[in-house]
């Protein structure tokens, strides 16, 4: 009967608006959640039976839910080093039980990280924060780590940095060695230059180049390398061009030391290894021989001592650092962004974070910057996509749709109280 069947698409508008009031509640009471995705709800028509031309029966309404998961919100500027927001597509990984091999992974936009009393990065719905550990050389722990699961991830965890040191590994030198000292045959004095080395314990050590004119031939010198105990741990003999376009710089290098492209190796009293960038034969990169002043006008040395954990950075392509009062910055963490085909198909929970589905297609973890991912903001968080103005519009629709739905159920009832009244 259509009057019965009016009635039923009256309570199945109701039920519908009920639904959608229900979203924009959400919406509302979530529009300072950091993260939250807004939900909405749209309406398609339910056919019982399909018209004729001189028969009708409603069939109501069915809403169907949908959250806005790949619309993104505004950024909001943060004073935590630890908070992160995403520019452009991806997700964080994150996880409920830290260190748990059989942890489950979701993913989120809601980046507001802060230690707990272990020191893993946790958020405020209580996920902590996963990514692949890197070594102080900035390549990953676990070599090729899997792009396509989340099984080579672990815990983002600070507490363990506290401390880092850098043996010296590289030293590179280069000066003007002065061209009258050599070949006077008046003996002379060497020029030297000290310098500071670190060994892999944090300590300082000197180390001191030290520059012999050969006062019978022109243009010739020695290098003695002098370590912190005064031993000599390698020798090069110089001879330098004095005519043509190659004047001043080396003619030939000899040492017993291991040496390549200007590049010569040397071992400490300790048995450290340490490379020292001179220059090479034929080249005005390094050492050069000139009529002046001994001019040292590079040492750079890489290492450094032992130094406490400051704060820690976020690059923008998802890399964290530490950075210890040494000055030293070693990469810690590689923080990836999670990215699927169809991110509206993901599957929202408690805490705004999404789980994958058939619907959402298989995850990728993208370094940030690459692929379809958008780049990791530091200090920053993601605002709700809400907008308030647009919900109080959508409330006030919604409640004049459920009054007419109301309306349609009163005056169905009073039809059939007409009919009833028929029989008496």
């Amino acid at each position: 009967m259509s009057l019965l069947g009016a009635m039923r698409a009256g309570v199945a508008g109701l039920k519908a608006q009920s639904i959608k009031f229900g979203a924009i509640a959400d919406n509302i009471s979530n529009s300072s959640t950091e993260g939250y995705k807004r939900a909405s709800v749209e309406f398609t028509t339910m056919v019982t039976q399909s018209p004729s031309r001189t028969n009708y029966t409603a069939g109501g309404v069915l809403p169907s839910v949908r959250t806005e998961i790949g619309k993104s919100g505004s950024l909001i500027t943060s004073t935590s080093a630890t908070d992160m927001a995403i520019g452009g597509r991806g997700f964080f990984t994150v996880s409920k039980n830290p260190g748990d091999p059989n942890r489950t992974f979701s993913l989120t936009r809601a980046g507001s990280f802060i230690p707990d009393k272990n020191g893993n990065l946790v958020n405020r719905a209580g996920y902590y924060l996963e990514g692949f550990a890197l070594n102080p050389d900035g390549t990953s722990v676990i070599p090729s780590p899997s792009r396509d699961t989340f099984g080579d991830m672990e815990t983002v965890n600070i507490a363990n940095l506290g401390f880092a040191g850098q043996a010296t590994a590289n030293i590179d030198f280069a000066a003007n060695l002065p061209q009258q000292l050599t070949g006077t045959g008046t003996p002379t004095a060497p020029v030297e230059t000290s310098m500071t080395y670190f060994d892999p314990l944090g300590a300082s050590r000197r180390l001191t180049l030290e520059w012999q004119p050969d006062i019978a031939t022109p243009n010739q010198w020695t290098l003695n390398v002098i370590d912190y105990d005064g031993t000599n741990i390698g020798s090069v003999d110089y001879t330098f061009h004095n005519a043509g376009a190659l004047a001043g710089a080396p003619q030939t290098i000899t040492t017993a030391l291991p040496f390549a492209n200007g590049t010569a190796t040397l071992t400490t009293v300790d048995g450290q290894n340490i490379d020292l960038k001179l220059g090479a034969v034929d080249s005005f990169n390094g050492v050069v021989q000139f009529v002046g002043d001994y001019a040292p006008n590079r040492i750079n040395a890489d290492g450094s001592q032992i130094g406490q954990l400051q704060k820690v950075e976020i690059d923008k392509d998802g890399t964290m650092f530490a950075i210890f009062n040494n000055g030293q910055r070693t990469p810690v963490y590689q923080i990836p962004l999670a990215d699927v085909p169809n991110t509206d198909g993901l599957v929202s929970e408690d805490g705004n974070v999404f789980q994958l589905s058939q619907a959402s297609g298989a995850v990728r973890l993208w370094d940030a910057l690459s692929g379809p991912t958008g780049e990791v903001i530091a200090n920053a968080l993601e605002a709700s996509n809400v907008d308030i103005a647009e919900e109080l519009t959508e409330l006030i629709q919604t409640q004049r749709a459920y009054s007419s739905n109301a309306k349609i159920f009163q005056a169905g009832d009073e039809m059939l109280t007409e009919l009833s009244r028929l029989k008496r």
